[in-house]
């Protein structure tokens, strides 16, 4: 019985519902655990004079922005669908996609078809070297992109590998800053 007790008590400080946990120590002979970091701890995408520091718009919309702003700044899109399952309502235009829910901006989508785009006040051409000339160095290079984060918003150009075109760009929050 007090076997079960001890291992009890060693399982509910184990699964953090109590007590403290002592950092484990190396056994002699062997080296210590090694630490892995996330993505956040690495540091932010490079910038200079020359590189877009900011996220906050894509094509003139924010993520702040509501449903008639979106309409007032782009107009009446050309088809606008609403996914009953995630609540998404997806304002359709010629070359951006604007996901709205709850009445605001959920994200904003640079369609391939598109020959620029814009960061905040900087156009940007639709090829990786004119957004590596603008945006830098990425925060991180994902299978199926480059991301850039700052404040919370995350701008991933998505790209494919095998050919190196550009098939979107997405501006959206980053909620695991």
């Amino acid at each position: 019985m007090w076997n079960v007790a001890l291992l009890m008590v060693g399982l509910l400080i184990y699964s953090g519902s109590g007590g403290a946990v002592a950092e484990p120590q190396p056994s002699a002979g062997m080296s210590p655990t090694p630490i892995i970091h996330a993505a956040s701890d690495v540091g932010q995408a490079q910038t200079s004079d020359n590189f877009t520091e900011s996220y906050r718009t894509l094509n003139g919309i924010s993520l702040t922005d509501n449903k008639r702003d979106v309409i007032r700044k782009l107009g009446a899109p050309a088809q606008i669908e609403h996914e009953e399952l995630t609540g998404m309502t997806k304002l359709d235009y010629k070359d951006l996609e604007v996901g709205v829910r709850n009445g605001y901006t959920e994200y904003v989508h640079v369609k391939p078809s598109a020959a620029s785009f814009q960061v905040e006040d900087q156009r940007i051409g639709m090829t990786t070297n004119q957004i590596r000339a603008s945006l830098g160095k990425p925060y991180f290079k994902a299978e199926d992109g480059d991301v850039y984060l700052e404040d919370h918003h995350a701008l991933k150009v998505f790209i494919d590998r095998n050919s190196g075109e550009i098939t979107g760009i997405d501006l959206f929050f980053d909620y695991s800053q």
